[in-house]
């Protein structure tokens, strides 16, 4: 165990070096859908005698040598194997990807292990769409809790917005999305996010102001952790339980943001149906459902389990709980 923590420790050191190397060089890269990603990578390969900047090593994942990166760097990179030999080349095994002002690790592509950290074009809406929650809320949030936190982006960010948060809770089953959670919030500046290992709120304690999520909500045939939502309604079933369990730990004045994908059949909507039924026992909650983008993910559809459903849209489900503090 001690030789594990000695690893995690230096490998934590390291990627807090490339993070500060890459902030002093002005990086800056825009993740974007894997398919698109793979677009861009091929159009790449075709291109000759392309020179290798950072965002080909650490945005891109594109495959480089020992002479296009600073010497330093690299030798902390292959010293806490954070980098790999591969057909006469190097790759990196993380990537780095800005929103705002700030840089966050996360998995290298293609993320097909079953413990990768995604971070993607969901990352991006799902802070903006929370700033913008925040920006026109009454009331200020002290102990906030994201959920099936990933990198921790949202969490960070919001901590970043809103001084108001005096402790921000980020759970994860994953223990490489909490490693890079506090790496993340460490190259941020931040002493008020708490990584916790937990199924939903299974291992974690107290009632909490804002508790926000982004959970996976696709049905996927490999069930990694990131993408698989459940086998329940049509891969929202872990998104339902967050509603379900949230609910239940809402202070007075409390709020739960969801942030998620819902697959939708041509005879219905079965998550808006079951959140329905659900709160009709919450004289308590004032709630809403709104679509905010009627088809993402449209290659999912050609899959095995999507053959029932007509698109995937994405909605905000946001409850407030109206009981007056005391």
């Amino acid at each position: 165990m001690n030789q594990i923590l000695d690893i995690q420790t230096s490998q934590q050191q390291a990627l807090l070096f490339l993070l500060g190397y890459l902030k002093q060089q002005n990086y800056r890269f825009t993740t974007i859908t894997p398919l698109s990603h793979q677009r861009i990578l091929s159009r790449n390969s075709n291109t000759q005698n392309k020179a290798i900047t950072l965002r080909d090593i650490f945005g891109w994942n594109s495959a480089f040598t020992e002479a296009d990166i600073e010497p330093v760097l690299f030798a902390v990179l292959k010293e806490q194997q954070l980098i790999h030999f591969h057909e006469h080349q190097w790759r990196s095994h993380v990537r780095v990807s800005s929103l705002d002002d700030e840089l966050f690790i996360h998995s290298s592509f293609p993320t097909l292990a079953a413990d990768s950290v995604f971070f993607g074009p969901d990352t991006y809406r799902f802070v903006y769409q929370l700033k913008q929650y925040l920006s026109t809320h009454p009331y200020a949030f002290k102990r906030g809790l994201e959920l099936c936190c990933g990198t921790s982006a949202a969490a960070i960010s919001l901590a970043k917005f809103s001084s108001e948060f005096k402790e921000m809770i980020v759970a994860d089953l994953n223990p490489k999305a909490l490693f890079y959670s506090q790496i993340n919030a460490s190259f941020a500046g931040l002493d008020n996010i708490y990584p916790v290992s937990s199924n939903l709120f299974a291992h974690l304690d107290g009632q909490f102001d804002f508790i926000f999520a982004n959970p996976p909500y696709l049905m996927d045939a490999d069930q990694r952790q990131y993408r698989h939502g459940g086998d329940r309604l049509d891969g929202n079933e872990l998104a339902f339980n967050i509603v379900k369990e949230g609910i239940q730990r809402l202070n007075p004045q409390g709020c739960l943001f969801l942030y998620t994908g819902v697959a939708i059949r041509a005879d219905g909507n079965r998550f808006l149906e079951h959140l329905k039924q659900l709160m009709t026992a919450y004289s308590n909650m004032n709630w809403c459902y709104e679509e905010i983008d009627p088809d993402v993910f449209g290659e999912e559809l050609e899959q095995p389990a999507y053959q029932h459903i007509e698109r995937i849209a994405l909605v905000l489900v946001k409850l407030e709980n109206i009981v007056e503090l005391e």
